[in-house]
């Protein structure tokens, strides 16, 4: 594949905001970067496949930056129960109709929101739910399971899931990142033998993504945690309807 400049430049940006959104919030960053990658004229199945290619990178980087921070006690079986969900969603990918997922998807931004303020919003639900084992693995499987029919990673929902179970912010974020790692993996694995990858923009992406985590991950370190789940709640808000409204109307 030959690009022109223009094309690298674009890819580049890509790769720094959606980098920059993954490192700061905790995401794997394909609720934007699918968008933008399609709006760019890829095919979405290519879309998908190139941010699978593009988190390990942008997600190894910010948890590394926020390693200290990372719940290793929670990690294992959140991981786990991450890696499950991906797999099952990314044989799904391509089955299910492009409304159906816009419509999950706006279901899980509303349950991403909830859950981030589950302790203002319902106090006695929120003391009842501690990071139990199956609660762990449970919920990050489906997470992963609706995340990822949208070929994202489920790090969209990953924060939002452990600050239910009473995880600190911050603490949430650097968790979601190393999880991240291992369920992009997986399906990464999957959309390289379909073929689905075309390589340079995805390596322009996922290198360029680097950068952005970095500088997003450092932020995050530095930014109140109310601040860090205002910010979170606006962008997957945005996302969840621009993707009804493109379906539906």
């Amino acid at each position: 594949m030959i690009m022109d400049l223009i094309q690298v430049l674009i890819y580049a940006g890509i790769g720094i905001v959606t980098g920059f959104f993954s490192g700061m919030f905790g995401i794997g960053g394909g609720s934007v970067r699918v968008p933008l990658l399609a709006l760019t004229g890829m095919p979405l199945i290519n879309s998908f496949a190139t941010n699978m290619f593009a988190i390990p990178f942008s997600s190894i980087t910010g948890a590394y930056v926020q390693r200290k921070n990372i719940k290793w006690d929670v990690a294992k079986l959140f991981t786990i129960g991450g890696v499950s969900g991906i797999i099952v969603a990314t044989y799904l990918v391509g089955i299910v109709s492009s409304k159906i997922l816009a419509a999950t998807f706006f279901f899980a931004a509303i349950l991403t929101i909830f859950g981030l303020y589950l302790n203002k919003i319902s106090p006695k639900i929120y003391d009842k739910i501690r990071p139990k084992p199956l609660n762990l693995f449970s919920s990050a499987f489906l997470g992963n399971l609706i995340i990822g029919l949208r070929g994202g990673s489920g790090g969209t929902l990953f924060p939002p899931i452990l600050r239910a179970m009473h995880i600190k912010m911050h603490h949430a974020i650097a968790t979601s990142l190393f999880a991240g790692i291992f369920s992009s993996l997986f399906a990464l694995s999957i959309y390289l033998f379909r073929g689905d990858i075309i390589f340079l923009p995805a390596f322009i992406v996922a290198v360029t993504g680097i950068l952005g985590s970095f500088i997003g991950s450092k932020l995050s370190i530095q930014t109140e945690s109310k601040w860090l789940k205002l910010s979170l709640s606006i962008i997957v808000f945005i996302l969840a309807c621009t993707m009804i409204y493109r379906e539906f109307f």
